[in-house]
């Protein structure tokens, strides 16, 4: 999962060290950041079928509030 991770920190790369202590230490942070891992891995899976999958958006949208609440944590 540490390498997955590296999707998370290319988003907040400024707070690397904070983003790995409190995926280490926080079960509710490690939770978010693995539903966004695997929400992003949908979206990807989406777009590469080149599927017109109206779920797309929905998760697009799911991807922006987990992104918020990661902020949040890091906060």
């Amino acid at each position: 999962m540490a390498q997955k991770l590296d999707s998370i920190i290319q988003l907040f790369p400024d707070r690397e060290d904070r983003i790995h202590a409190l995926f280490l230490s926080n079960e509710s942070f490690r939770e978010v950041c693995i539903e966004h891992i695997l929400c992003t891995s949908k979206i990807l899976e989406i777009k590469n079928g080149n599927k017109n999958d109206a779920r797309l958006s929905e998760y697009e949208d799911l991807q922006r509030e987990l992104e918020n609440e990661i902020l949040k944590f890091l906060a």
